[in-house]
C-alpha cells in the first residue's frame, strides 16, 4: 500500500503513522488483521495480513474482542473518533457562520425596511399634513384634533 511518504509498503509494515485513509472512508475503523501462521519445518510465514474496515459502533462493541478471541493480531491503522470530533467542530463552525450571515442579512433587511418606512412617514408629515396652528387662517374654523373645548355652560 502507498504510505504518506509515497512509498509502496507491504501491509505487514503499515502503521497508524504512515497509513493514508482513503477519502470518504474516514468514519470507519481501518485495521490490519492476521492469524499468524508459520511453516513448522522451515519457520517461514504462511499467513498474510490484510487491511479490513469496520463500522465504528460494531468494531468497538463486538468485533475487536471477537477477533482477539479467535487468535487474530489486530493493528488499528485509523480510529475515527478523532476525525469525528474534528469534523463535528468544523460543521459547528460552518453552521455558526451560516447562522451569523443569515442574521446579518435579516438585520440589514429590517434596517432597510425601517429606513424606508420612516422616510415615507416623514415625507407624508412634511407635505400632506394640514397646518393646525392658530396663525393659519385657512384652518382657523376647521375641526381640530383632540377633545373639544368646554363651553361656558359646561364649566
Amino acid at each position: 500500500m502507498i504510505t504518506k511518504d509515497g512509498r509502496d509498503t507491504p501491509i505487514g509494515k503499515l502503521t497508524a503513522e504512515n497509513y493514508i485513509v482513503p477519502k470518504g472512508e474516514e468514519r470507519y475503523y481501518h485495521a490490519v488483521i492476521e492469524v499468524e501462521q508459520f511453516d513448522p519445518k522451515t519457520g517461514t510465514r504462511i499467513s498474510s495480513p490484510r487491511v479490513q474496515k469496520f463500522g465504528k459502533k460494531m468494531f468497538e462493541t463486538h468485533v475487536l474482542n471477537s477477533l482477539r478471541k479467535q487468535g487474530y493480531t489486530v493493528t488499528i491503522l485509523h480510529d475515527p473518533s478523532a476525525w469525528l470530533k474534528e469534523h463535528a467542530a468544523k460543521a459547528e463552525q460552518q453552521a455558526e457562520a451560516k447562522k451569523k450571515a443569515e442574521q446579518e442579512k435579516f438585520d440589514a433587511a429590517v434596517a432597510a425596511a425601517v429606513a424606508k418606512a420612516l422616510a415615507e412617514r416623514y415625507a407624508k408629515t412634511t407635505t400632506d399634513a394640514p397646518d393646525y396652528t392658530k396663525d393659519n387662517p385657512e384652518y382657523a374654523n376647521e375641526k381640530k384634533p383632540g377633545r373639544p373645548a368646554k363651553t361656558e355652560t359646561e364649566k
